[in-house]
């Protein structure tokens, strides 16, 4: 059964220099590893504050994601979203696609009337789910930036 689940945390680690651009680089590896073995394909947002994920899978898959990502301390306040089953993936080609929604995604933020900042405490699963296929539209990274964008 195919399920997507898209959640929100908050961001504990601090903004886009040292400490925290080694986190989302070990997060964003460690997902692609974990996620090409288990099978689930998906996107992360990410701004200073803010961290919204998309996984797509088997249902079991995606649960036992969650429940590896749910403790780490990196983040807090893990919010599901929405969780359905689905016909197919989104983001079929991406083990984990990432974005920087600072700088550049400021016109898909205010497309989706979220203003200048990623603020999912304002967005439903559904305004999630079409920002982040605008995202993807417009290039997802497969590996987090040297230097902040």
């Amino acid at each position: 059964m195919l399920t997507r689940l898209i959640y929100h945390s908050e961001n504990i680690s601090g903004g886009l220099e040292g400490k925290m651009m080694a986190d989302l680089k070990n997060i964003m590896a460690a997902s692609q590893r974990n996620n090409e073995r288990d099978g689930i394909t998906g996107a992360l947002l990410f701004d200073q504050i803010w961290f919204v994920q998309i996984l797509e899978g088997d249902r079991e898959a995606v649960s036992t994601a969650l429940r590896r990502i749910m403790p780490d301390p990196r983040h807090d306040a893990v919010t599901v979203m929405d969780c359905a089953t689905v016909d197919s993936r989104l983001f079929g080609n991406w083990w984990m696609g990432f974005a920087n929604m600072e700088g550049a995604h400021a016109p898909l933020l205010a497309k989706h009337g979220l203003g200048t900042r990623l603020d999912p405490r304002k967005m439903s699963g559904a305004v999630s789910l079409a920002l982040a296929l605008d995202v993807a539209r417009t290039g997802l990274n497969r590996q987090v930036a040297t230097e902040a964008v």
